[in-house]
């Protein structure tokens, strides 16, 4: 069987490919006046729908907040009504809110690990992910 090597790389190229609805900065101004509607104290400044996004973003990508912060700033230069909040309003606000990221690993399924020299690997259904060895 032939491999078609354009195709296998273009499918390989699109591995990276990462596609971000920013049609929340339409209802930016509403879901915030909603937010905002009776509130005491400091107005938001972000809707929680952004807030998700940033949420997601940092899960899938591993981003600590600081790195998730400059994520954010590098986005606003693609879209300038787009402002970053600092890292610290974004760890506030992702912990307040209730995300519902589910974990990748199911207590239910079985686990696969293979110890070499190089450290422990843990497998879930084809998928490796790399784990530190500490003593």
């Amino acid at each position: 069987m032939a491999v078609d090597w354009p195709k296998y790389n273009e499918a390989l190229v699109r591995r990276g490919e990462i596609l971000l609805d920013l049609s929340l900065l339409k209802s930016w101004g509403d879901e915030l006046e909603e937010m905002n509607r009776g509130k005491e104290g400091g107005r938001y400044l972000y809707p929680n729908s952004f807030i998700r996004l940033q949420a997601f973003i940092r899960a899938c990508f591993m981003l600590p907040y600081r790195q998730l912060e400059g994520f954010t700033r590098a986005l606003s230069r693609w879209e300038p009504r787009l402002i970053a909040p600092d890292y610290s309003t974004t760890c506030r606000r992702i912990n307040a809110l209730d995300i519902g990221l589910e974990p990748r690993l199911d207590p239910d399924e079985p686990v696969t690990l293979a110890v070499d020299a190089s450290g422990i690997k843990v497998a879930d259904r084809g998928e490796w992910i790399r784990m530190k060895w500490r003593r």
